[in-house]
Formats: C-alpha cells, sequence, structure tokens
C-alpha cells in the first residue's frame, strides 16, 4: 500500500529533502552507495534547489551517491529542455559529487543507441535482473504519464528491458525512459505531484480500475520496495476522504 503526504508547498519541500537524506544515510550505512533516478520536469526542478542549498547539502556523504536519469528527452545535453541540464542546473553545480557517479543518458547519439548504450551501463553498475535502485523519483503528467511512459506507446508492453526508446506520439518527440519492470524493482519509489491542474488526474488514478494502458502511473507498483505519493494541497484537493491520512 502506497503512502499519501499532502503539505503545502513550504513543508512539501522540507519533507522531499528530508526524506532524500534519510534514505542516503540509511542506504550507504548498509551498502556504502545510494543509487538514485531523478526525475525531469518543474516540479522536481524546485527539489534540486532545495537539496543544493549549503545548509541541505552539507548532509549527504555525495563520495557515495550516483545519479541516474529516470528519463531524458532527445535533445542535445545543453538543450534547455535537457532533464540532465535542467538537474545541472539546480543541482550537480552546487553539491561535490565525483563527475564519475554522475550517469547521464548519451543523448548526443541516435536514440535507440542511446538507450541500449545507458541500459548497459546501468547493467555493469547492477548486478541483478533488474536495476535495484535505493530510490526512483517521478512525476505525473496531467495525462497520467510517468517517467517517459505515455499512455498507448509502445514502452509500456517492454518485458525484458530496462531502459528504451519510446515515442511520445502527441508531443511528437523521442523520449528515452526507465521501463515500468526496472522502476518497480527499486527500493523506494516517491512521486512528486503539485498543482490543481493534476487534481482531477490523480483522483482517477486513486479510484478508477487500473489500466496503465490509459494511465501509466498505475502502473508503479514496487515489488518488493515502497512507494510515497508527495502532494501538495492542491493536487490532493480532489482525493477522496479514505485516500487521505
Amino acid at each position: 500500500m502506497a503512502e499519501i503526504i499532502i503539505y503545502d508547498e513550504n513543508e512539501w519541500l522540507k519533507t522531499a529533502v528530508r526524506l532524500f537524506v534519510q534514505q542516503a544515510a540509511a542506504n550507504i550505512a548498509d551498502r556504502g552507495a545510494f543509487s538514485v533516478a531523478l526525475a525531469g520536469g518543474s516540479t522536481p526542478a524546485s527539489f534540486y534547489a532545495a537539496l543544493a542549498r549549503p545548509e541541505n547539502q552539507k548532509r549527504v556523504d555525495w563520495e557515495k551517491v550516483h545519479l541516474f536519469w529516470g528519463d531524458e528527452r532527445h535533445v542535445p545535453q545543453d538543450d534547455p529542455q535537457s532533464n540532465f541540464q535542467m538537474v545541472k542546473k539546480n543541482l550537480l553545480r552546487a553539491v561535490p559529487i565525483p563527475d564519475e557517479n554522475v550517469h547521464r543518458v548519451h543523448t548526443e547519439m541516435d536514440v535507440r543507441f542511446a538507450a541500449f548504450s545507458y541500459e548497459e551501463e546501468l547493467r555493469r553498475f547492477f548486478p541483478g535482473d533488474w536495476p535495484r535502485f535505493d530510490l526512483v523519483l517521478l512525476g505525473m503528467g496531467e495525462d497520467g504519464h510517468t517517467a517517459s511512459l505515455f499512455p498507448h506507446t509502445a514502452a509500456l508492453n517492454e518485458e525484458s528491458r530496462w531502459f528504451v526508446a519510446n515515442l511520445a506520439p502527441e508531443k511528437k518527440t523521442w523520449r528515452l525512459t526507465l521501463t515500468m519492470n526496472a522502476i518497480n524493482a527499486a527500493r523506494l519509489v516517491i512521486v512528486f505531484v503539485r498543482g490543481a491542474s493534476k487534481a482531477d488526474r490523480l483522483r482517477e488514478v486513486f479510484t478508477a480500475t487500473k489500466d496503465p494502458w490509459e494511465m501509466p502511473i498505475q502502473g508503479v507498483e514496487p515489488v518488493d520496495g515502497t512507494m510515497i505519493w508527495l502532494l501538495d494541497h492542491e493536487a490532493g484537493s480532489k482525493l477522496p476522504k479514505e485516500f487521505v491520512s
């Protein structure tokens, strides 16, 4: 059962930072490293900026943190639309993380080669059948997509790959993304959702019949892990009371 946490903006950011710091400390203590798949988009950007503040970044042992990307746009790494560029601007420029611990998607390649190359990098880092991220950060679009798993797209049918190229028809662009099985192998998944524009869709996610083909976020169910929905009041305003503690 997923946990739902609803806060105003200030407490939302504090909670997001606290969860990251706690998970980093626990996993570094247990296994000597902390592996994270980062989310793109405007909502995570404010979290990365908060995490980069001096009082917060010093709470993390960055030498032992490994950052990956849960999805990426097929654009140059310095493009304003690049998820890597967004994370670099808000987080990487400020924190003392070794360059070799930053595992970006090589979008300068052909999109399919980029997907295969990144999957190979993930398989070198994670020894198991699936990538066992300590933390996967996700968002949710107004259409119910998450990462770059959009409704009615081919990546939703993928059963064995970890990371694939996926055409987003409505956006007429190629994306690169973790597959659902790869996401669901994580120890912890945190979904960031903010804003009134997400409220109707979020209610549907929790109350409608499960159909990840229509609403991919419904397919996120960690197999042997935990899931937390971190919402602001606007996004959670239309959830039935039984879903809110």
